[in-house]
């Protein structure tokens, strides 16, 4: 019983000894610390860069949203596709809205026009 009792301290003490005469892991290459201020700088302005476009495509989706409500289609459809898909979605939306004034121009031009 006693042998136990001290077994488990002296087995604690080494694997502590073992654990502390491990070399540290902490940088050692001169300029280490230059070398990552930089990196850091350039991730700040790639994140910069990604905001900027981030942006871009959230207002082409709130333009796409719009245009989707006023014209009686599904806004949320609309606004996903015009995030993904941004400048194909609006060209798509142009498109919808040149055929949609011609359809209300035919029935217009029809009524004012003289019976054959």
């Amino acid at each position: 019983m006693k042998s136990c009792r001290l077994t488990a301290p002296i087995l604690g003490l080494l694997l502590l000894m073992i654990g502390l005469s491990q070399p540290s892991f902490a940088q050692t290459e001169p300029g280490g610390l230059s070398n990552l201020e930089n990196r850091v700088t350039k991730l700040e302005h790639k994140t910069r860069a990604h905001a900027n476009e981030g942006a871009a495509l959230f207002l082409f989706g709130a333009f796409c949203a719009l245009w989707a409500q006023n014209t009686g289609r599904n806004a949320w459809l609309w606004f996903f596709m015009g995030l993904l898909f941004s400048m194909i979605t609006v060209l798509v939306l142009l498109s919808k809205n040149a055929e949609d004034r011609k359809q209300r121009l035919a029935p217009a031009q029809t009524a004012s026009g003289s019976p054959t």
